[in-house]
C-alpha cells in the first residue's frame, strides 16, 4: 500500500481539500495521503477534515517538511 501523494502547491481553497477528500475517499482504510499544500488556509481546513471524519492526521507542516501533511485514512469498518 503507497502513500498517495498530491502537489497543490500554488492552489488556493478550496481546491486543495477537496482534492484531498476525494483521494482519502479512494483510498484503502490504514493508507496515508500526503498533501503539498503552501495555501494558508490547508493549516486549518485539514485538521478540521480530519477530525470531523475522524482521519489520524500524522503531520503538518513543520520547519523540515514546510508544505506536508499526512493523513492516514480511518478504518471503513470499526472492529465488533
Amino acid at each position: 500500500m503507497d502513500t498517495i501523494t498530491l502537489d497543490c502547491r500554488g492552489m488556493k481553497c478550496p481546491e486543495p481539500l477537496t482534492l484531498l477528500r476525494n483521494a482519502v475517499r479512494k483510498a484503502e482504510a490504514g493508507q496515508i495521503v500526503e498533501l503539498l499544500s503552501d495555501d494558508p488556509v490547508s493549516e486549518r481546513d485539514v485538521p478540521a477534515f480530519c477530525n470531523f471524519m475522524k482521519h489520524e492526521l500524522l503531520r503538518t507542516p513543520d520547519a523540515e517538511h514546510p508544505h506536508s501533511f499526512l493523513v492516514k485514512k480511518k478504518n471503513d469498518f470499526a472492529p465488533l
